[in-house]
């Protein structure tokens, strides 16, 4: 205990004096460059991390993937765009931020690797502003974009590509003319299919769930849809109401008595996934399904997240679910269609929803865990990158 209590402090430092922490391995053969999140390892044994997102979980599974086989990792922030390479790296590793600008200073024998967790950024930044748009035609509002990246052209001068997504995603990357290494992304938490979960009263019932950018998720549409299906309820659970722009002008549809708005979601330190306190499984069992119509992402954490609850998803392409799910795709999500696969869910019978949504955890179990996530990544390190 007291020797990581001892290591936190040392990475806290090393993060605040030079933007990095390093994590050491026993008979080192080389030392690795990871450009994503230093979070993970200046926690004390008595603190959380309270953020669900499985990126925290993920960027220390590659550190200790990279430590099993004797490669010391140094790691900053993606977002650090100060940090200066000065060691003889064998791999730098970077989630799409931060590859052009640290390869100036890499050795030339470095291998470079783009870690995909969401769409290119031009592709991402113009889906925003189309959404942005679709709903300025309809309302005459303007809204803040709120999910733009800045431009980069990091798959270009990457060596490989891996990471999230499925077959829409990885086309944003086309013009790099490289193949892309498909990773699983884990999930946060697991949870037992529902046993005691009421199949009928769920048919009226659906979520939404999902991070910042409400409009790039599609909830405008999804609230524009409920707003006039009075029998049915929507729960949203997110940070929907510190967007002020987009509360203020779907305030009427937020104060509907069929639309419950939660907060963001935490880890207790039992690790729970609760819910303004509440335990998560608690408001999925609820609902038939998630409602999540991103117009860009890498793969959704919270659609996977909602799929291990039992949910059904209901979603776009570019939320990045692996094409072979038995999710519910909207290829064009419209007002008009969103309610149609409402009234389609709740005409199902009882036994075609637990089916159904029996089918989507089953997949989320054998596809998004991090045993699979584990298991992509060594496989990438051990035929790709072929270092051992």
């Amino acid at each position: 205990m007291l020797k990581n209590i001892l290591l936190a402090y040392k990475n806290k430092f090393q993060n605040k004096l030079n933007g990095k922490v390093t994590i050491g391995t026993k008979n080192k053969k080389g030392v690795i460059l990871l450009s994503y999140l230093t979070d993970p390892f200046i926690q004390l044994p008595s603190e959380i991390i309270s953020d669900p997102h499985a990126s925290y979980w993920e960027c220390k599974e590659i550190v200790r993937l990279f430590n099993s086989i004797g490669y010391e990792v140094d790691v900053i922030n993606w977002w650090n765009n100060k940090f200066v390479p000065k060691k003889k790296y064998s791999v730098c590793i970077d989630v799409q931020q931060n590859l052009e600008r640290l390869s100036k200073y890499l050795p030339m024998d470095c291998k470079k690797i783009m870690h995909i967790v969401g769409a290119n950024s031009s592709f991402q930044n113009q889906a925003e502003n189309n959404r942005l748009e679709e709903l300025f035609q309809r309302r005459h509002v303007r809204l803040k974009q709120r999910r733009q990246i800045k431009t980069n052209h990091n798959e270009l001068v990457a060596d490989h590509l891996e990471g999230f997504g499925n077959d829409t995603i990885h086309k944003t990357y086309a013009k790099s003319k490289k193949e892309i290494f498909p990773i699983h992304e884990s999930v946060s938490k697991i949870f037992d299919f529902p046993k005691n979960k009421d199949f009928d009263k769920a048919r009226k019932n659906f979520l939404w769930f999902g991070g910042g950018g409400a409009v790039h998720k599609g909830l405008d549409m999804v609230l524009e849809a409920f707003s006039s299906m009075n029998n049915y309820n929507l729960h949203i659970i997110g940070p929907v109401l510190s967007e002020e722009d987009f509360a203020n002008e779907y305030k009427e549809e937020l104060s509907l008595p069929n639309i419950k708005v939660y907060g963001r979601p935490k880890l207790s330190k039992e690790g729970n996934l609760l819910v303004n306190g509440k335990p998560f499984e608690e408001i999925a069992d609820l609902c038939s399904g998630l409602i999540y119509l991103s117009c860009s992402e890498g793969t959704s954490g919270a659609v996977v997240q909602a799929m291990h609850a039992g949910l059904i998803p209901i979603i776009t392409p570019e939320t990045g679910i692996n094409d072979n799910s038995p999710a519910i795709i909207i290829e064009k999500p419209t007002i008009e269609n969103i309610r149609s696969v409402v009234l389609d869910i709740s005409n199902k019978t009882e036994e075609e929803i637990r089916i159904l949504s029996l089918s989507n955890w089953n997949f989320a179990r054998q596809f998004y865990t991090k045993e699979q996530f584990t298991n992509t990544y060594r496989e990438f390190i051990n035929n790709i990158l072929k270092i051992k």
